[in-house]
């Protein structure tokens, strides 16, 4: 199984400036997507996938690394940590699709892309997808922690105001969560090619959702190694063991790719104004929906 190019933690990546607008979506300026995305998108578009193919898909801060973990030691048969820098498997980000291209199967890919931007085969169910999500709320606080020295929010930008933005729908970063979350709603009811998983039923029974994977990707994984990937792959064992990318774009090179990890936190940051805010927006947003989500465990 390949992965990605190993990290360099002497390394610091630049980011090509501030989010920017292409296609009606505020899009993060990764140097591979920026300042030419319409050429990355159709090259993703036309990319050349294979039966093998295994794609990790998300919203930001949905547990993409963790989940990334999991599926990296299930393909290789291993408990070991993967030491590879996952920002170069990640279709939108990479600032080649050259290495992914040439990568022996089989790949282990990632992405934050809506589905309509995926590679059409994959969209016509070459390869194998695996989706996670988490509620909205734990998910939004953790991007704030995310993305603050990164460059992509203005400079003190403080929680009020950011949660601000979602509910005027000022920052919808990869077409917003709503929106993202519905688009791909409807495809998992319709494809067979898409695993979905949440990160609240991760946290709750990780071991049969471990052996739930693994079935779906047709490997071998006994009880007894399920559970050892997921102790190796508890929350404070990775912030302990895995070197972090994000690290690289942040000004004060401050890691802030695994914060808490809990289900529940958004209680210590959203104000009861704040709360029933979003519950109204969700309502109206979702009405149409099936999803169902876990606050607090």
């Amino acid at each position: 199984m390949e992965s990605a190019n190993k990290i360099d933690p002497n390394k610091k990546m630049e980011l090509s400036g501030g989010p920017f607008m292409y296609d009606g979506i505020i899009w993060i300026p990764f140097p591979g997507l920026y300042p030419e995305p319409e050429k990355k998108f159709k090259q993703i578009r036309d990319m050349e996938c294979r039966d093998s193919d295994v794609f990790l898909c998300s919203f930001p801060k949905a547990g993409t690394h963790w989940t990334h973990e999991i599926l990296s030691m299930l393909l290789s048969g291993s408990t070991q940590y993967n030491q590879y820098n996952t920002i170069e498997n990640m279709i939108e980000a990479a600032s080649t699709l050259d290495k992914i291209n040439s990568a022996p199967s089989r790949r282990l890919l990632v992405t934050h892309l809506p589905y309509k931007y995926l590679p059409e085969q994959l969209r016509n169910g070459t390869g194998k997808i695996v989706y996670v999500q988490r509620n909205p709320k734990d998910l939004h606080v953790s991007m704030y922690n995310h993305l603050k020295g990164k460059g992509i929010m203005k400079e003190g930008t403080t929680w009020n105001e950011f949660i601000e933005q979602i509910f005027t729908g000022q920052l919808k970063m990869f077409g917003g969560w709503f929106q993202f979350s519905k688009d791909w709603e409807k495809e998992i009811d319709i494809k067979k090619n898409i695993l979905p998983l949440y990160y609240e039923e991760m946290k709750q029974d990780i071991t049969g959702n471990i052996l739930k994977t693994a079935e779906y990707l047709n490997v071998p994984c006994k009880n007894e190694f399920a559970m050892e990937v997921g102790d190796k792959c508890s929350f404070d064992k990775l912030k302990n063991n895995k070197l972090d990318y994000t690290a690289l774009v942040d000004k004060n090179r401050k890691s802030t790719l695994f914060r808490k990890g809990q289900v529940g936190d958004w209680k210590n940051w959203f104000t009861v104004a704040q709360n029933e805010c979003f519950g109204a927006l969700y309502d109206d947003e979702m009405k149409s929906s099936n999803l169902k989500f876990t606050y607090e465990q």
